[in-house]
């Protein structure tokens, strides 16, 4: 690594070794970092960088070597990067660079690019030397801004959703109820169902528009942790759905509870159950419910009989609106999509089993078990 090979007298005394040795070991960490390695003098004057920061600026250590930091730097930014240079000169205190702020590089080709740097200082034979840790975050960058895009578009949506349909769907609803008022028992019995299958495409309108703000809201964490019961979640979300009597529902979970966000849980396993329930395709049938804890996660299944997912499908059955039948009964296509969400959203994974050559299909949900400051804010 020319340079930081280099960097470091012979041991010529015998009290000299143990800061030489000390040497041997810093340049193995240098040269070998995972990151960008910057070395520089108390002038700001590069003595010494790693392969990983040359590829990242584009210049071998030949042309770094002897260069002031500032050649790293959008001219821009060079006077006052010296200024604090300098000052961390005086005060070598380990830090993150450019805390609260974006930080810029400059690359040889004359292209810039996000980055992080950690500092800190190394004391070494020939005397103190500032290190820096280069990090490139384009591709962290990148990723923030498509979130951030899709999270605008989800808002404005969501706006939409919720001032420009709830209004029509009331308006209508309260016409169906004056039509009922003003014929009152006398309405012919045509009439009477007609009615009532509107009531019950307006209330599916309203669950739509329902789940389509809990979608919108699933990439927000909530911040409460609480302890989860598991079995007593369960009799809660059987007791919400109400399956039919003619599927038998079987539960395996254990009495163990864990300290989580109970709301997007529950949520989840919900949406689970309902869409074992409502996809079923006949009139008797088993769904299975399955929760334990297994090392630093909780492990849901919900397993069913019915007609199983064919494996064509598969890859497009978490996307919002989709569903594999035009049935009535069959939903709106967000159950899923939201269940997706939120595991994501928490720090876990979901997956579906099922192939065309049996019936049923089961989705496995790990979920962390433990609260974390970037999972649960």
């Amino acid at each position: 690594m020319g340079m930081i090979e280099n960097f470091g007298p012979t041991p010529l005394q015998s009290d000299a070794a143990s800061s030489y040795q000390s040497d041997l070991a810093f340049r193995s960490i240098f040269n070998n970092a995972p990151c960008g390695m910057l070395l520089a003098d108390p002038q700001g004057t590069i003595v010494g960088s790693n392969e990983r920061l040359q590829a990242m600026f584009g210049y071998s250590e030949e042309e770094l070597v002897g260069q002031p930091i500032e050649i790293l730097l959008p001219e821009r930014f060079h006077n006052d990067h010296v200024g604090l240079r300098n000052g961390y000169t005086t005060l070598p205190t380990p830090r993150s660079m450019g805390q609260g702020r974006d930080l810029t590089g400059l690359r040889k080709d004359g292209v810039e690019f996000p980055l992080e740097i950690g500092l800190s200082s190394v004391d070494t034979v020939q005397g103190r030397f500032n290190c820096a840790s280069v990090i490139d975050i384009t591709d962290r960058k990148r990723s923030e801004l498509r979130l951030r895009d899709a999270k605008d578009q989800l808002e404005e949506f969501t706006y939409v959703a919720s001032h420009d349909l709830r209004s029509p769907i009331r308006g209508i609803a309260n016409l169906i109820d004056f039509i009922r008022e003003d014929y009152g028992d006398k309405a012919p019995k045509s009439v009477q169902q007609n009615l009532a299958r509107m009531g019950d495409r307006i209330n599916a309108m309203e669950k739509l528009v329902d789940d389509l703000l809990s979608y919108a809201r699933s990439g927000r964490r909530t911040a409460k942790v609480e302890p989860i019961k598991l079995r007593e979640l369960t009799d809660e979300v059987l007791a919400l759905e109400s399956p039919p009597a003619s599927l038998h529902i079987t539960t395996d979970v254990t009495d163990e509870c864990f300290r989580g966000a109970r709301t997007p849980f529950a949520t989840v396993l919900r949406n689970l159950v309902s869409n074992a329930i409502k996809h079923h395709d006949r009139e008797t049938g088993t769904i299975n419910i399955s929760i334990r804890l297994a090392h630093d996660q909780c492990v849901m299944e919900v397993s069913d009989d019915g007609p199983g997912i064919p494996e064509s499908a598969q890859k497009r059955v978490f996307r919002l609106f989709q569903t594999l039948s035009t049935s009535e009964r069959k939903g709106d296509g967000l159950g899923l999509a939201l269940v997706q969400r939120l595991v994501i959203g928490h720090g876990g994974t979901i997956a579906l089993f099922s192939n065309d050559d049996q019936r049923g299909a089961m989705f496995r949900v790990r979920w962390p078990r433990y609260a974390r400051t970037d999972l649960d804010d």
